[in-house]
């Protein structure tokens, strides 16, 4: 009888082993594809367990706070009903037959998953055979994907044993293809061949050694394969009256699901991955809906490749896309690529690349639902036949900031792994631009067929007498037929006119569009700086020198670029070190020291249950760790020949800064470029009283708590976001009496609702927190402040306290910046940059909080 052994997924590509949470399911319970039957501790997160196959489970099960390696058994599915444990001398097998795979074979080599599309793989060779001694890293075998041929590495020490899956054999993804035992005597050295269907088609002895089969083309080792995920959006949230799984709500926001009305064949109506696949219109539905032939004769299996470039195709189906031709004369490229010893391939990338600095939409792609990924990166795919006779598409990574030798040297390795199949996952996944080459073959004319994850596609004919036909197909959803026809111009004139660009060709600059097409190759045509020429006292000057300020005048120094650095403050650092992460994490060292001696007596430790806060203590702490990292930072940063200067910068021009110290007389320094980072102020909502007594010190901010004279007997916090329920945490450990009031229905609202749930639930234990709360009014003397407000349902209160910490957000600030004078455009109170992080003048750009979206610091 086969069983279906669950297996302890990899669900992080650093996952090595997971912790059995909770099991979903008792053995006995009937589970269907798709269902959740476990929850397991990742190294990242708890996550659901779903199965593939309907059926029973069945023991042993894993024990709840068991550790399992990736890819061991958890437990078993079994087709007969009231099989609820299965014996000791029983198969454990999917594919394959009792023969196949014995209980307690070993630790299984499972196949892995390669690429997102991977299914299963073709064993191709084995490297090592049964018997062999075997260490963590080794190679053991190559498998064939659906994209290339790659190796199978071991991860743990031990004797390669069978049964082993033979060559040829197809093997789903997570299932054994052989196994590792800690004895050399335990090894076996019987073999199986599976078939496409998954069943043994034989049982025999082991095929020959790797070293008795031809040689294959080495490959450099390449990093480990990641397997690329479709999107970064975050999951959808939570439909009310549907529960779902959190892949099955990643999955929904990848593929653009509405959750609202889908039935889920979860436990108790669960919505699972499945049921949100099954909800989206698929490739396969698409290409169903087509006319289907009934075509005589006796079809094969595709092989993986073939069945990867059809899926691919149908896939395409979905794009909206159009086509636009010009006819180019390449032969100045071909010379000048000859006189370079670069291939007329590798040249005509960089002609592309170099004529996306003034369209840089070609490169960006649409992501669903309804966005646009902007992309600087230029990695462009290159179609190359394989020996085999399919499609590969090897990258080319950073085009656009590589000179021509570099990029031919990486492409001559990517053709020779390309043609044999053996490219890295990182060299065939996710390209942002494809080029499409069949001159070569005598094509007059043709269109190539883009795929989901680009814009455009390039396809290239042969050399006719009005020139070599060049045809874009592009996505109508990022793309217009205009701005393909004006790249495609641009292209031209790059392209005609090689001479100047193709002998300079390193790094090129970011935003030196031109203004017309006309001077498109004079803008693009060498390597081009966003520092505008000049005698300028300084290239680029930096104002404000928090993460976002100094990171960049530090990476501007490694280029050699003479930079200054204007900062408010004695030392850099910003929000981040003087009024964020770094003294808050100070008190909260001091408050984890307090809160853990509460369980001492618990583990036997007694008397240090009643410690003292020694407030001048923890300032002095936390005043000497802010410092010595301050004068680290400008010890390096001056080390580095940055030009540090103390003092409040203001535009007089778009190329002069006046700089007001804080001590001495205001003076002024010329530049080319600058670089605005100034981050974001705590903001203070127009409350009735609340800004008034910001000056008195009976309400404070983010930025001026740290200014107390000692912790308050009673605090009142107004918001509920991240810092004020840090600062509530820490206060109540210090021994304060803490009201916290959030406007909206819950803390936190930027996170998870059920994470905001739970929170809630603790800190109600310790803090009063009041939400959907209206504030009414501030008021009062620092030391007797009153805090008036009305819960949801309108009853007002007035809390008593000390203090109020305005904890309600920040906001950017550039009032004494006089952008107004260098053309510099706001979105609201943030500056207004493109995907470049440059302003609406051209030689100016900003970072960091004071563009608004996420401010971490």
């Amino acid at each position: 009888m086969n069983h279906y052994a669950i297996t302890m997924p990899q669900l992080s590509d650093t996952m090595t082993e997971g912790v059995v949470v909770t099991w979903e399911k008792q053995p006995g319970d009937r589970v269907e594809r798709g269902d959740i039957v476990a929850t397991v501790e990742t190294d990242k997160a708890i996550m659901d367990v779903e199965v593939f196959k309907a059926g029973y489970l069945a023991g042993p099960l894993a024990d709840v706070g068991a550790t399992i390696a990736v890819g061991a058994a958890l437990g078993y599915i079994t087709d007969t009903a009231g099989d609820v444990a299965i014996a000791a001398d029983e198969v454990v097998a999917e594919q394959a037959q009792t023969e196949m795979i014995p209980h307690h074979a070993g630790t299984p080599i499972v196949m892995p998953q390669l690429s997102d599309t991977m299914t299963e793989g073709v064993v191709v060779t084995w490297e090592k055979q049964p018997g062999d001694a075997i260490k963590r890293g080794d190679i053991v075998a190559t498998v064939e994907t659906d994209k290339a041929i790659m190796d199978v590495e071991v991860f743990q020490d031990g004797f390669l044993s069978g049964p082993i899956a033979d060559v040829g054999s197809v093997v789903e993804v997570g299932h054994p293809m052989g196994f590792i035992v800690d004895d050399a005597a335990k090894a076996n050295d019987t073999g199986v061949t599976i078939s496409a269907e998954h069943k043994v088609k034989d049982t025999h002895k082991v095929a020959p050694h790797a070293a008795d089969r031809p040689a294959h083309i080495p490959m450099p080792k390449a990093a480990p394969a990641q397997v690329v995920a479709a999107g970064t959006q975050p999951p959808v949230a939570r439909v009310a009256g549907r529960p779902a799984s959190p892949y099955a709500r990643k999955v929904a926001a990848q593929l653009g699901v509405n959750l609202t009305g889908l039935a889920g064949t979860g436990p108790s109506g669960v919505i699972v991955a499945a049921d949100v696949a099954r909800a989206r219109p698929s490739m396969q539905e698409v290409a169903h809906s087509l006319p289907q032939v009934d075509v005589p004769g006796q079809g094969r299996k595709m092989t993986s490749m073939e069945k990867a470039v059809s899926h691919a195709m149908t896939a395409s189906l979905t794009l909206p896309t159009f086509n636009v031709t010009m006819n180019i004369n390449t032969a100045a490229l071909t010379a000048a690529a000859k006189a370079k010893k670069v291939s007329v391939t590798v040249a005509i990338a960089k002609a592309c690349s170099v004529a996306m600095a003034k369209f840089p939409r070609m490169n960006w792609a649409y992501q669903p639902v309804d966005k646009l990924v902007e992309r600087a990166n230029h990695d462009f795919g290159v179609a190359v036949m394989s020996n085999d006779g399919g499609l590969v598409v090897p990258i080319l990574h950073g085009i656009e900031k590589k000179p021509l030798e570099a990029l031919q040297s990486d492409w001559t390795g990517l053709v020779e792994r390309a043609r044999v199949r053996k490219l890295a996952p990182a060299e065939y996944s996710n390209p942002t631009f494809t080029i499409s080459n069949m001159g070569m073959l005598g094509v007059s004319h043709f269109t190539a067929i883009p795929t989901p994850g680009i814009a455009a596609i390039l396809a290239i004919a042969a050399n006719g007498p009005q020139g070599t036909p060049f045809t874009i197909t592009g996505d109508h959803r990022v793309l217009n037929g205009a701005d393909v026809a004006l790249y495609l111009a641009t292209l031209k004139q790059i392209i005609e006119a090689p001479e100047g660009w193709i002998q300079g060709s390193g790094v090129r600059g970011q935003g030196t569009a031109a203004e017309t097409v006309g001077t498109a190759v004079a803008a693009t045509s060498a390597p081009v700086s966003p520092i505008p020429e000049g005698n300028w006292d300084f290239p680029v000057v930096v104002v404000g020198g928090g993460p976002g300020g100094e990171d960049c005048a530090r990476d501007l120094a490694d280029h050699g670029i003479k930079v200054m650095m204007v900062n408010n403050e004695p030392f850099p650092g910003g929000e981040c070190l003087w009024r964020g992460c770094i003294p808050s994490k100070a008190w909260r060292a001091a408050a984890d020291v307090i809160r853990n001696r509460a369980h001492d007596a618990d583990m036997g430790v007694d008397g240090t249950n009643t410690p003292k806060l020694n407030w001048e203590q923890v300032e002095k702490h936390r005043r000497w760790v802010q410092t010595s990292r301050g004068e680290m930072a400008l010890k390096a940063d001056r080390g580095m020949k940055i030009d540090v200067r103390e003092g409040y910068g203001e535009f007089v021009d778009a190329h002069t800064l006046k700089i007001t110290p804080v001590e001495g007389e205001a003076y002024t320094v010329s530049f080319g470029a600058a670089v605005i980072a100034t981050g974001a102020p705590a903001f203070v909502p127009p409350i009735p009283g609340a800004r008034e007594n910001l000056a008195t010190g009976g309400v404070v901010t983010s930025d001026t708590i740290w200014n107390l004279a000692s912790p308050p007997k009673k605090l009142g916090i107004v918001g509920g976001g991240v810092i004020g329920v840090e600062m509530a945490q820490i206060f109540r450990d210090f021994g304060t009496e803490v009201l916290m009031l959030e406007r909206h229905d819950r803390i936190l609202a930027e996170i998870e609702e059920e994470i905001g749930k739970v929170l809630i639930a603790s800190l109600e234990k310790e803090i009063t927190v009041v939400t959907s709360a209206d504030i009414k009014e501030v008021a009062g003397n620092p030391g007797k402040m009153k805090l008036r407000y009305a819960n949801a349902e309108g009853i007002e209160s007035v809390f008593d306290c000390d203090v109020i910490l305005m904890a309600t957000g920040k906001r950017p600030d550039t009032s004494r910046l006089n952008l107004d004078k260098v053309g510099v455009e706001l979105d609201g109170a943030a500056i207004k940059v493109n995907a470049r992080c440059q302003t609406s003048a051209s030689n100016i750009y900003a970072v960091g909080d004071v563009i608004g979206g996420y401010m971490l610091a």
